[in-house]
This record gives structure tokens, C-alpha cells and sequence, in this order.
């Protein structure tokens, strides 16, 4: 796997991923567009992945992750 759009291509639509995690549709559809998934989601990712017989590791999700948006950040 190239970039975390394979991830999402494990699975023939966000919705069947969002079903398979047991979240709403919206949330899935963010992660796509924003092209990261949030590490807290990880594990259950990687074991949605597991029973379709894909191995995903946290540190392929790493990886592929685009880095979190901090222009929006405050710091201080």
C-alpha cells in the first residue's frame, strides 16, 4: 500500500468502512477527505482489515497518514 486511500479501498465504500467500524458515514467520509485516520481509530481499523484477511499495522498507518493540519493550532 502507496497512500492511506489504499486503506479505504480495502473496503468497496466508505459506507461498508463505516459500517464495519461502527461509526456514522460522515465521520469515514472526513477521514477520506482529509486523508489521514485518526490514531485513536487505528485498532479498529486494523482489525476491521483482519477479518476482510488484509494486514494493516499501525506502523503502515503512520506512514501513510498526512500530517495534522497545525495552521489552525494556537500555541502558547
Amino acid at each position: 500500500m502507496r497512500a492511506i486511500q489504499d486503506i479505504f479501498g480495502i473496503w468497496p465504500s466508505l459506507a461498508e468502512l463505516a459500517r464495519d467500524l461502527d461509526v456514522e458515514y460522515q465521520t469515514v467520509a472526513k477521514w477520506s477527505q482529509r486523508g489521514r485516520i485518526p490514531p485513536e481509530s487505528w485498532d479498529a481499523v486494523i482489525s476491521a482489515a483482519r477479518r476482510k484477511r488484509v494486514v494493516v499495522s499501525a506502523a503502515l498507518l503512520n506512514r501513510l497518514n498526512k500530517p495534522r493540519d497545525t495552521a489552525n493550532r494556537v500555541v502558547g
